[in-house]
């Protein structure tokens, strides 16, 4: 990690969010934590929305305090709950939640619920290029705001398991070493490090990456 550096421009440290079973620590929620299997499967946008409502409401508590209703220590329980309620709005359909704008305005929908007015932030469907990504992370995670990301398609096999798939970026490093920018991201209770590199340019025209915050 001693390789790793924050983008220029920009000032921010990694996003934590601990969820805690017994001596068990995971890196956000999983959908298999879901007690439905078709949950299970389909549960990818629920879960980044339970991610990034449970740390704003955990981080910023004089705004956002209704968006996670319990208190204390993250509880894989509790948590838990919160995605099952979460997906009331956050609903994927039989082929998954593969719209940006439908992810963002569920997540507004379940807000204004719990009392709070959130705006969604999207980065334009014509922003093409790496550092138009790279702009947007940065500027949600230098105010220490998550961002969701969706891949839907990808040709390498690396990138397989991340493919038909929503994810919770915390944070965003640029390997001096290499040259190369790393995402840090929530996936299945886990944190993971992907090559935005890769995984920006070498999609296909086809392939589609979308990336949305809130404020």
């Amino acid at each position: 990690m001693g390789n790793f550096i924050t983008p220029k421009n920009t000032s921010f440290e990694e996003i934590q969010f601990n969820i805690y079973d017994s001596e068990i620590s995971y890196y956000g929620g999983s959908q298999y934590w879901f007690p439905k299997k078709f949950h299970k499967l389909s549960g990818c946008g629920p879960v980044a929305a339970a991610n990034i409502t449970a740390y704003l409401a955990q981080t910023f508590a004089d705004k956002y305090n209704a968006l996670y209703t319990y208190k204390g220590i993250v509880s894989k329980v509790d948590f838990t709950l919160h995605m099952i309620e979460l997906r009331k709005y956050v609903k994927p359909g039989i082929f998954g939640l593969t719209s940006v704008r439908k992810f963002s305005d569920s997540v507004l929908s379940f807000a204004s619920k719990r009392g709070i007015s959130l705006a969604s932030h999207i980065l334009d469907d014509n922003a093409s290029t790496i550092q138009d990504a790279i702009n947007f992370i940065s500027n949600a995670l230098s105010q220490r705001l998550p961002v969701a990301i969706l891949v839907l398609k990808h040709p390498l096999v690396e990138f397989k398991e991340y493919t038909w798939h929503w994810m919770t970026i915390t944070d965003l490093k640029l390997n001096s070493k290499d040259n190369i920018y790393y995402i840090s991201v929530s996936t299945y209770g886990e944190r993971r490090e992907i090559n935005l590199d890769l995984l920006w340019n070498k999609r296909r025209p086809k392939d589609i990456i979308r990336l949305a915050y809130f404020t």
